[in-house]
């Protein structure tokens, strides 16, 4: 008499275990991203190009330059931004983390810059 049952039976088959290896990766992959565009950015530099709904800002701090998004943005905002403007971009990271997708562009005097 066997009282412990087919033991194959009591242990997950390969294919759900399977499928439910693939469902976590990708609830982990699509939570990743959403996650990173929720990070708040708050920069300040100079315009280096500004074209349509997108500029490229040198940091004051330096470093990179930063694509930035200003479809969100109204404007009334960055109408009269031009090359060597200095500003303060308020935005969040982009899903694909390539380029702020910017919330707000303010226009800082020269001497408000440096205090930044």
């Amino acid at each position: 008499m066997d009282l412990g049952g087919d033991r194959r039976a009591m242990r997950p088959s390969v294919d759900s275990l399977t499928r439910w290896l693939v469902a976590l990766a990708v609830s982990i992959l699509l939570a990743s991203p959403a996650v990173a565009q929720q990070e708040d950015v708050f920069l300040s530099g100079r315009v280096q190009w500004i074209a349509a709904q997108k500029m490229l800002l040198l940091p004051r701090s330096g470093g990179v330059p930063v694509n930035v998004d200003l479809v969100q943005v109204p404007l009334e905002q960055y109408a009269g931004l031009t090359q060597g403007s200095q500003v303060r971009v308020d935005g969040v990271i982009s899903y694909d983390g390539r380029r702020v997708v910017a919330t707000s562009v303010v226009t800082l005097a020269a001497n408000e810059s440096d205090r930044r």
